[in-house]
Parts: structure tokens; C-alpha cells; sequence
């Protein structure tokens, strides 16, 4: 009899485990899909502005 009443309480410990756990996983999603949604509707940023050399044709950032 006590066998089964030590495997029930690892069940019911174990299973408040697996449900905090969830919750934890839940919010940390919730958390990310708010980041991305706001990282989405900002403009990227900009390394810089470049500048054309007409002597070379090549593009370099502004000084």
C-alpha cells in the first residue's frame, strides 16, 4: 500500500512540474511573438549612408 501512495505522489509532484514548466514555455513564447511583432513593424536600421567615388565606381560610407 505505501508503494502506491509514493508512486501517486511522484505522479501528482510530477505533473505540477510538467504544468508549471508549460506556463513558464507559454509566457517566454508570448514574450518572443511580442518582440518580433515590434521588431517587424520597425524600419531596419542603416549601416550608414554611402557616397559614390565617380573616379573608382565604388560605394563607401560617408564620412
Amino acid at each position: 500500500m505505501i508503494q502506491l501512495v509514493a508512486v501517486a505522489a511522484v505522479g501528482a509532484v510530477g505533473l505540477y512540474a510538467y504544468n508549471s514548466f508549460r506556463k513558464h514555455m507559454d509566457a517566454i513564447n508570448a514574450e518572443e511573438r511580442r518582440k518580433a511583432a515590434a521588431a517587424a513593424t520597425k524600419p531596419p536600421k542603416s549601416a550608414g549612408d554611402l557616397e559614390h567615388d565617380p573616379e573608382t565606381g565604388v560605394y563607401r560610407l560617408k564620412k
